[in-house]
């Protein structure tokens, strides 16, 4: 952390980590997650390891129990990953991880075997010894879950041995598992009689609402006369059904009972005994009618082949027509115009842009197949990508130029494809627009609104200030005095983050209808126009997922990001949710929740993100009714957050602390925002970030024929 940051304090004597890691660096280098790390099924996993001996499957599995990512899995997926696990040798003197490694290298876990290893950290280029790894540690745990560059250099200082686990053989048999469970729930959804009037959308829903129940032999699980809301699917073990004194029946695996208590109150006819020990799958009649409303309703109401959702054409990442549209040029002068970058567009946005929404003769649009755009000031950057202001040449109109190298794009194609198909076809006015896109030798190019306005993050940096709160101790209390003022920060005043979060919820409740999870939201993504007005910006992670669907790459900003995300498990739309809970207590709070106590290790962030047992604690200046939407909003389990439940985002929108918000008037643009963009927002922002990219737009120094084909090959349709 820089040392004009240091003066930023938090109320424990800290630095503010959030707010002072506002260099370019910390913006733009931010661990965004593994862009290119989709889980896949077909995936050509390694062969299985020849272990030594049983004591090593034993210690292996032991070392890898405590571990979150293996924490909630079960005894035979954790079991196939072991065995697909492999043994390196490693020489005295080697090193195994080199401090700063990314992409192959870092996509591993290690156990130590044999032999020691010392794991060092380069700090102010002196390298420090900070720990040592004997036969059972691990390291690593992180890389299965993303491409995060390496924290630490680790050698041997033994002949050692190591088993390697890579992301995918984990990635590969966690998806496996997850799809067989859910399938296998479903199916038994299906043999219900009670629940065939639901979609197959619906029942998926009612997959994740499920709870698992364990019953020792010989326990009761319901009583006959007793009156329940709850609903039992066995999932394991054998259940006896006596009425009075008498065995009626006997219930195995796939069996269920006590459905009726999903549709009204009503004493249980007979009493169920565990035979065995007995493994059941439940979900009571509150949880059913929060997902989908009271089953009385859905059976009554018409079904239709013709009853779906309301949605957009699907959005796919083949990028399949854009070869179909005519060619045209575009040219993009830099450096004060002296150089000039010619690139292939199309046709249809070249002539729509030129046009500048005045007509043309049919003539004049056969002799408009040249765009030009002068670029002017860097406006931002990311890890694959960096933004420019640029202007057409003949009309004046102004645009944000997104630039992407194509050796990067390369990493994870489908998201590129992702992002512009879904900009291209989306239209909102809280949402980023995109109005072309093209490409030169070297990189790929789409055209957006321009937002000069900066980011939410600017805006929350210009209002953050630290106040003085009164906050009660046991002896001020004791003593009848005035409760102490403490310094605590504050973020945002509660109207007008109300303003930003309502926008948000539009924009996501938009997209969520047409198929669409966004899945990064944070303060640096949402973009600030001209007027004031916010807009999602940067759909490099946004993805099409079905109804009914889920999606298991890990993607997002690790303080933000849902539990369901962190355990690989699959995950939808509700994933955009938690974290519009995680922004909307940093835009109040100028500092993110799962951060305090301070700590820089992601992992840990991510283990208080899905243990519900760690509490999130609220300033004493925040309101009650923030207090109880952000608590809803950051539900561990999805099916319970607000926002997936029957009501979607209509229950955001009637929660309290948004009552007499007009969402109308912000829907059409009517209601002033709080907040004019000032020149100021974002200036030292852009001065850094332009004196630390100073070098322009040029080829890579070298470009071998066959990385330039394969280029070509892969973005052919773009």
């Amino acid at each position: 952390m820089g040392a004009e940051n240091s003066k930023f304090t938090d109320g424990e004597g800290g630095p503010v980590a959030y707010i002072a890691q506002r260099t370019q660096v910390g913006r733009a280098k931010a661990i965004t997650g593994n862009k290119a790390g989709t889980a896949k099924l077909d995936i050509k996993l390694p062969p299985k390891a020849t272990l030594a001996d049983a004591s090593d499957y034993d210690i292996i599995k032991s070392s890898l129990v405590n571990l979150l990512l293996f924490s909630r899995l079960d005894r035979g997926t954790a079991q196939k990953i072991v065995t697909h696990m492999y043994m390196l040798p490693v020489q005295a003197g080697d090193i195994l991880i080199q401090q700063g490694d990314s992409g192959d290298a870092a996509t591993k876990l290690f156990v130590v075997r044999s032999g020691k290893f010392e794991v060092l950290e380069r700090r102010k280029d002196v390298m420090f010894k900070v720990n040592t790894k004997e036969r059972g540690d691990v390291f690593g745990e992180i890389s299965l879950m993303y491409d995060c560059p390496r924290s630490a250099t680790v050698a041997a200082t033994t002949d050692a041995s190591v088993w390697v686990l890579e992301r995918d053989v984990f990635r590969h048999f966690v998806q496996a598992s997850v799809e067989d469970e859910k399938g296998q729930i479903q199916l038994f959804l299906n043999s219900v009689p009670l629940l065939s009037s639901l979609r197959a959308d619906e029942k998926m829903k009612l997959v994740d609402a499920f709870m698992e129940e364990s019953y020792t032999a010989g326990s009761r699980v319901i009583a006959e006369g007793d009156v329940g809301d709850k609903f039992y699917i066995i999932k394991e073990g054998e259940a006896q059904v006596v009425q009075g004194d008498k065995e009626v029946n006997r219930l195995f695996r796939s069996d269920f009972f006590g459905e009726q208590a999903l549709l009204q109150d009503e004493p249980r006819r007979a009493t169920v005994r565990a035979l065995t020990p007995l493994v059941c799958l439940t979900l009571d009649r509150r949880t059913f009618v929060a997902v989908l409303g009271p089953l009385q309703d859905i059976m009554a109401k018409e079904k239709s082949a013709e009853v779906v959702n309301q949605r957009m054409a699907k959005l796919k990442p083949q990028g399949s027509a854009a070869h179909r549209r005519p060619a045209a040029e575009v040219l993009i002068k830099y450096d004060g115009a002296r150089r000039t970058i010619v690139c292939d567009g199309h046709m249809d946005e070249v002539v729509e842009l030129r046009r500048g929404g005045q007509k043309m003769t049919e003539e004049h649009r056969d002799g408009e197949k040249k765009l030009v755009l002068v670029e002017g000031e860097l406006l931002g950057e990311g890890a694959f990508s960096r933004v420019c202001r640029v202007a057409e040449e003949s009309t004046g109109r102004v645009f944000a130029l997104k630039r992407m190298a194509k050796s990067a794009a390369l990493q994870c194609p489908e998201h590129v494809f992702c992002e512009q198909h879904i900009t291209r076809n989306i239209a909102h006015p809280f949402c980023l627009r995109q109005y072309a896109s093209f490409k030169d030798k070297c990189h790929l190019y789409m055209l957006f609104d321009l937002m000069p306005g900066g980011d939410l993050m600017d805006v929350l940096v210009a209002e953050a200030k630290v106040i003085k709160y009164p906050v009660a101790d046991k002896n001020s209390l004791r003593k009848g005095c005035l409760a102490p003022k403490m310094k605590m920060w504050q973020g945002m005043e509660e109207p007008m983050s109300k303003f930003y979060v309502a926008s948000i919820v539009l924009a996501l409740e938009y997209l969520h209808e047409n198929g669409i999870a966004f899945r990064d939201l944070k303060p640096e993504n949402v973009l600030i126009d001209g007027q004031g007005y916010a807009k999602l910006g940067d759909f490099g992670f946004a993805k099409q997922v079905e109804a009914g669907g889920r999606t298991y790459t890990f993607c997002g900003t690790p303080g933000y990001v849902a539990p369901e995300n962190v355990m690989g498990r699959g995950y939808n739309h509700s994933v955009d949710w938690w974290t519009l809970g995680v922004l909307m207590y940093v835009l109040l709070t100028a500092r993110q929740p799962f951060t305090s106590p301070k700590t820089q290790d992601p992992m840990e962030v991510m283990r208080r993100i899905v243990d519900d047992r760690w509490p999130i604690k609220y300033p004493p200046y925040m309101s009650d009714e923030a207090r109880d939407l952000i608590s809803k909003l950051l539900e561990r389990k999805p099916v319970k957050r607000i926002g997936m439940l029957q009501g979607r985002a209509r229950d955001i929108k009637a929660h309290p602390w948004f009552v007499g918000f007009d969402w109308d008037a912000l829907a059409a643009r009517r209601m002033d925002p709080p907040r004019k963009p000032k020149d100021t927002d974002s200036s030292k922002r852009k001065m850094e970030l332009a004196e630390a990219h100073r070098a322009e737009p040029r080829e890579p120094t070298s470009v071998s024929p066959q990385e330039m084909a394969e280029w070509d090959r892969v973005f052919k349709d773009f």
